[in-house]
């Protein structure tokens, strides 16, 4: 049943992600006009697989689009030897990509449960502890072996010419979402949810933020110890790094060409500018900026003394005031209003952006702008986000 219109349904907590999990397969449909592969899925998630290997209900190891497996593991080998072999961090492996296979949509790999012992130790373990198979099966199906197999996230390296401070502060949440294919029971618990609905952009997290030299805050951040020089108020970084001003940091140039930092002293108040950084130089540029140009795109503003997030009126709001560049917004709309199922949600992530290219997808944000998910456009994977091929 779908949340009420009155009621303020509890949004999930959003963790790290779960790249490797063991999960159940809800459904396998066939694969028209082909006697080989069909889709098996897996939560949100269609994943193309070999006939008659896997069943309705089946425990599987899931690996999310996005997975770096390493290539010492010989039970990867099998899938992953048409691959490209590649380094990450310092590592040879294989990254699990969108592909399209057999005119279908294939997003993820699974493997048999038997493959992993270290998964089934775990699984006897917890049958032994708790005394019932089906408990044990929910909470093997809530743990994370990410670590336990080796794995890692992979992300598309951008090096700033800035060096950095370190980490960026820890008075603010780095922005994420989870996608929706994670998201359990999506229509049910959200389906009477209203939501500020934007562009999905494709770019660099970035943040631009104040903290005032009165505040206790201002005596955490780390200084630039190589030049001696003390740290200025404001601070801009990127998902992993506080960048030092630098003329050739991209990320400052944006913030300078856009006239940020003096907006934010005019606001006067500690806040953390959150967006994302597009341009010519980051990502696949899939949006079609000009050689040399980068823009930042403002998604939500964190108040630092009240230790929460503005909501998305506000937020909205503030941008319009100190005229910072907001993300475009769709609409806002009960979801079930928008889309009436996942594939449906998939389908009007389609389209085309801002600047009139294809659009990475889009993002969902409660009015509160505490939790939201995002819906990336099965084309955009293709296109930009992934490579295509046809094995099998």
């Amino acid at each position: 049943m779908a949340t009420s219109a009155n009621a303020q349904p509890r949004p999930p907590q959003c963790p790290a992600r779960k790249l490797v999990s063991v999960r159940r397969i809800a459904d396998i449909q066939p694969v028209k006009g082909n006697r080989h592969v069909e889709v098996a899925k897996v939560d949100g998630w269609s994943v193309v697989v070999l006939k008659e290997e896997y069943h309705v209900g089946q425990l599987v190891v899931y690996f999310e689009v996005d997975s770096f497996l390493p290539n010492t593991e010989e039970r990867f080998w099998e899938y992953c030897q048409p691959h490209k072999v590649q380094e990450y961090n310092g590592q040879c492996g294989y990254v699990v990509k969108t592909f399209m296979k057999h005119g279908r949509v294939s997003q993820g790999i699974v493997f048999s449960l038997y493959l992993f012992p270290e998964i089934q130790k775990v699984k006897q373990e917890l049958e032994a502890k708790l005394g019932n198979s089906e408990k044990a099966v929910d909470a093997l199906l809530e743990m994370d072996f990410t670590a336990t197999l080796g794995v890692k996230k992979y992300d598309s390296v951008y090096f700033d010419a800035a060096g950095c401070y370190g980490k960026p502060p820890p008075f603010f949440p780095q922005p994420g979402c989870e996608r929706a294919q994670n998201v359990t029971g999506l229509f049910e618990r959200f389906g009477d949810t209203v939501f500020q609905i934007t562009e999905k952009l494709d770019g660099l997290p970035m943040t631009v933020y104040r903290v005032g030299k009165g505040s206790e805050l201002y005596h955490a951040l780390p200084q630039d110890r190589d030049s001696g020089n003390e740290r200025p108020e404001y601070g801009v970084c990127g998902r992993e790094h506080d960048y030092v001003q630098h003329d050739k940091s991209v990320f400052w140039m944006a913030a300078k060409q856009q006239n940020i930092i003096e907006k934010l002293k005019r606001f006067g108040r500690n806040v953390a500018v959150q967006g994302e950084l597009c341009g010519s130089s980051i990502m696949a540029n899939s949006m079609g900026f000009a050689e040399g140009q980068h823009r930042f795109y403002v998604f939500g503003i964190y108040d630092i003394d009240r230790d929460a997030w503005m909501s998305a009126d506000k937020a909205f709001g503030l941008c319009k005031q100190l005229n910072l560049t907001h993300a475009p917004v769709v609409g806002r709309m009960k979801l079930s209003n928008f889309a009436q199922s996942l594939d449906e949600l998939l389908e009007k992530a389609e389209g085309k952006g801002v600047l009139g290219k294809e659009r990475e997808g889009l993002v969902f944000r409660l009015p509160s702008n505490t939790w939201g998910f995002k819906v990336i456009a099965n084309s955009w994977l293709l296109t930009y986000g992934q490579h295509k091929v046809d094995q099998w």
